[in-house]
């Protein structure tokens, strides 16, 4: 069992270890969940691999911009690994896929008004799991007002309802506590999921290679976590537990310190956003066997 740290080197060291071995070995560990997901999903190889040409293409031009290097079409085939033709082909569309996807990441971590009513109410120490729907104060009306005085709480309300995080019923509305694992046929839970996952890879892929010198940004991000094994599946039950009620504390006090903070920076000239996660995984362990070596 261990908390290991992620890298901590500089880009001079990953360049030279990039040098030395491919991280191929890393990228496939993290892609294979994803072509899981693909395969699940319905999308082929071929699919994906032509919806990721113009992403190398528009950080291969990123990437040259950064070092002050030109563009040319042969610049980019040799850092992206793409064919020339393929860098004519998409030069123009690739830098508006690429604010796309840059923009749908964005918007993806922006909680709806609906998100955040229901974040506050699971992060308000002591409150009851039902409210009455209306009241000045201790209802879901005065609650939803609390997060947005420009959505109306009914519209909040159906919602919540059409996303299965509430129940309404007599004057009353009751919180699903249960259900706060997404609805993998809403396509809300698809572009959470998205959104969480980008942002841990950008907060890893930050501490491994950036050089930045925007002081706006910390020199490390928060990317840890807590490995145990030999576990029975018990064992693993109750480390579940634990860990969701670890989550419901930190809730309620990043909610607790992050809502005046919002309300203050509210006009601020230069918006960023915060995301923090949490999360739990548990599998059979696979013995690493070494290969035979061929004749």
């Amino acid at each position: 069992m261990g908390n290991f740290p992620i890298y901590t080197g500089g880009m001079d060291d990953l360049s030279n270890a990039s040098a030395q071995e491919s991280l191929l070995p890393e990228a496939l560990a993290i892609v294979q969940p994803l072509v899981t997901w693909l395969i699940r999903s319905g999308v082929g190889h071929s699919e994906f691999a032509a919806a990721l040409k113009p992403v190398f293409l528009a950080q291969a031009q990123e990437e040259l911009a950064q070092q002050n290097q030109k563009p040319t079409d042969s610049a980019v085939s040799l850092l992206s690994g793409l064919h020339r033709k393929d860098v004519r082909a998409y030069r123009e569309s690739a830098p508006q896929t690429m604010a796309q996807v840059q923009a749908d990441g964005s918007a993806w971590g922006k909680p709806s008004a609906a998100n955040q009513v229901a974040t506050r109410w699971l992060s308000l120490e002591g409150a009851s799991d039902t409210l009455p729907i209306h009241g000045v104060k201790d209802s879901f009306e005065s609650l939803a007002r609390a997060v947005s005085k420009d959505i109306h709480p009914r519209t909040v309300l159906q919602e919540l309802v059409r996303l299965n995080l509430v129940r309404e019923g007599n004057g009353l509305v009751h919180l699903l506590r249960k259900a706060f694992v997404p609805d993998p046929q809403h396509k809300e839970a698809r572009e959470l999921f998205a959104g969480s996952v980008a942002d841990h890879l950008q907060a890893g892929v930050h501490n491994l290679c950036a050089t930045t010198t925007d002081t706006q940004q910390p020199r490390k991000f928060l990317e840890q976590s807590v490995f145990a094994d030999g576990l029975s599946p018990e064992s693993v039950q109750q480390l579940n537990l634990l860990a969701n009620d670890l989550w419901t504390e930190v809730l309620h006090r990043m909610v607790e310190a992050a809502t005046p903070l919002c309300e203050q920076d509210a006009e601020h000239p230069n918006p960023q956003r915060f995301r923090l996660g949490l999360f739990s995984f548990a599998a059979p362990e696979v013995k690493n066997t070494p290969q035979e070596p061929q004749p």
